[in-house]
Order: C-alpha cells, then sequence, then structure tokens
C-alpha cells in the first residue's frame, strides 16, 4: 500500500526540510509510545502491517493510536525499510509537529536551567535532555553552533525527553546570560579552575553553563558567569564526557535545593 505524502515525509530526513515545515521525525516502539503518551504535537503514526503481526507491544500501540484517533497509515516492509532511518526498524515512525515552547514561562520558574554552549554531538544533546527532565531542569538553552535539536540521533537519544522538555535553540550567548543575570538567576559554568562540586551552595534559581566537547566554555561566556565549578577526578582522567557530567551537577544541585527547600521564584 503506497504512503500518502511519502515524498514529503522521506524530505523530514533533511535539516532543511525540518525547519521549512517545522515538522520532524520519530521511530521506534518506545519513542512512538511516547510520544502517544506526552505529545499533542503528534501528527501521524505510520506501521509496517507484517511487524505488526508479529509484535504484541507494536499491536497495542497500534490499538492505542486508533483510540485516540491519531492518523494512522500502514504499508509493506520494503516499502517501511526505505522510509526507515535505522538499521532493524521496528515497524513503526511518526510524524511530529516541533513545539512552541515560552521561555518567559520557563525563566519564571525555580529552574535550574541549562546553558549548552556549541554542544556538537547529537548522541550528547540527547542524553543530555533525558538526563535533564529526570534531574528537574526546567529548560536548555542552546547558543548558536549547537547541534539541532531535532536531528534523528539527538530524538532517538532522548527516549521521550523531547516532547517533554522545553529547549530553546540558536541563542545569543552573552545575550542570554545578561538577561538571566537581570532576572538574577545565578550562573554557575563548569570549569576545571573551579571549586568542587561537592562545596556548591548556589542559591535558587540556578543556571549551569556547560561548553563544547572539544573546546569547553567560550570565555566570553565564562566571562560572565557567577562561579566555576569542577568535578574532582582520579589520575589519569582528566575529563568527563559531557552528558555524564551534567548529570553529576544537575543532580548535586537538585540535593541542594531539596535540602535548602523552595526559593522564591525570580520577578
Amino acid at each position: 500500500m503506497a504512503i500518502k505524502n511519502a515524498k514529503k515525509i522521506l524530505n523530514l530526513k533533511r535539516r532543511k526540510m525540518r525547519q521549512a515545515e517545522q515538522k520532524y521525525l520519530i521511530e521506534g516502539i518506545r519513542l512512538c509510545e511516547e510520544a502517544l503518551k506526552s505529545s499533542d504535537t503528534l501528527e501521524q503514526l505510520i506501521f509496517c502491517r507484517e511487524s505488526i503481526a508479529r509484535n504484541t507491544r507494536l499491536e497495542n500501540l497500534y490499538q492505542a493510536t486508533l483510540t485516540q484517533r491519531i492518523p494512522i497509515q500502514q504499508t509493506d516492509w520494503r516499502a517501511f525499510k526505505h522510509m526507515s532511518d535505522t538499521d532493524t526498524p521496528q515497524g513503526v515512525l511518526g510524524v511530529v509537529s516541533m513545539p512552541t515552547w515560552n521561555s518567559k514561562a520557563v525563566l519564571n520558574t525555580n529552574g535550574p536551567f541549562l546553558i549548552l554552549d556549541r554542544v556538537s554531538d547529537p548522541g550528547n544533546l540527547g542524553v543530555i535532555m533525558r538526563t535533564a527532565e529526570a534531574a528537574g531542569c526546567k529548560g536548555i538553552f542552546l547558543t548558536r553552533g549547537s547541534v539541532e535539536v531535532y536531528n534523528p540521533k539527538v530524538v532517538r537519544a532522548t527516549m521521550g525527553a523531547i516532547f517533554r522538555m522545553p529547549v530553546f535553540p540558536l541563542q545569543d550567548g552573552p545575550a542570554l546570560l545578561h538577561q538571566l543575570r537581570q532576572r538574577n538567576i545565578q550562573i554557575i559554568a563548569a570549569h576545571t579552575s573551579g571549586i568542587s562540586f561537592h562545596k556548591l551552595q548556589p542559591q535558587k534559581p540556578v543556571a549551569l553553563l556547560l561548553g563544547n566537547e572539544a573546546f569547553g566554555i567560550d570565555p566570553a561566556l565564562l566571562a560572565l558567569s557567577d562561579h566555576t565549578v569542577t568535578i574532582p577526578m582520579t589520575a589519569p582522567v582528566e575529563s568527563l564526557n559531557i552528558a555524564v557530567a551534567t548529570g553529576i551537577l544537575l543532580y548535586q544541585i537538585q540535593h541542594i535545593g531539596t535540602a535548602q527547600g523552595p526559593s522564591p521564584t525570580p520577578e
């Protein structure tokens, strides 16, 4: 069975077309389940008929999609394999419209917030988004030069966090930090010369700043931070994966916030 608008759907594999259409692709049972549960921007799901017949979980997803009246298309394995972006397709992919997040509403929460300066690896960004959601982060800001949020590798690595975590790309770094400082949001930068994260005692709300995997934080942004913090390591290890470092620091901030109790909402 032919897929309606198959060419337009396939075009969403290209960044230029994703931006033009303000839509992106998701693939795999877990990600499509998460989209069905947590996203009001899911436009349609496309199923492989043969896969539905062989997989109870996929059959359950199909039935749930029918119940929620999300548009469905079906095709055969050969056509689905052509549309898929993975080596071992699970028999379902979807089209999702990009959300519009309200940065002012996000910044009016108690945070914490995350600022990523020119993070370039899609797998890292996806894992960071998932970790940030788990650690209670309220929003992520990406400076210009960072990897695209809707890159397929980013989307897969988020494991569904992409539907719920507000992300604001293409930020002018210095302008963003000045805006945060005006809101009395404390900016803490991860840097080798900082204090140990165990000694971190921030006053909420807090924005955690981390930099490019190879080059670190832009010096202009580092100069605008209020404090620097580091994660001590046993020699000969000199650095951690940025997603791991983000998780450690966000959970430390969360722990401190829990111990101190709630902070007032910034004006």
